[in-house]
């Protein structure tokens, strides 16, 4: 069986996708900044799940928009 989101892939779509977006003023569950986008990670399977998609896509060449963060401060 093959695992999408394996702690390699999360590790470098979080890299590629701060290549060109902030996460400075995300804020979840009381943290601010990295950390709330890390938390919201790890806590969202779903949300992780399609942003790992969407980062393979990227990285292979396949027309892919990254998810949005549904809380922006």
């Amino acid at each position: 069986m093959v695992y999408l989101t394996t702690n390699e892939n999360i590790r470098n779509a979080v890299s590629k996708y701060l290549e060109s977006h902030q996460v400075d003023d995300f804020a979840y569950d009381g943290l601010v900044g990295f950390e709330a986008f890390d938390l919201f990670l790890t806590m969202n399977d779903e949300f992780t799940l399609d942003f790992v998609c969407a980062y393979l896509d990227i990285i292979n060449n396949f027309k892919a928009s990254w998810p949005k963060l549904p809380m922006i401060v």
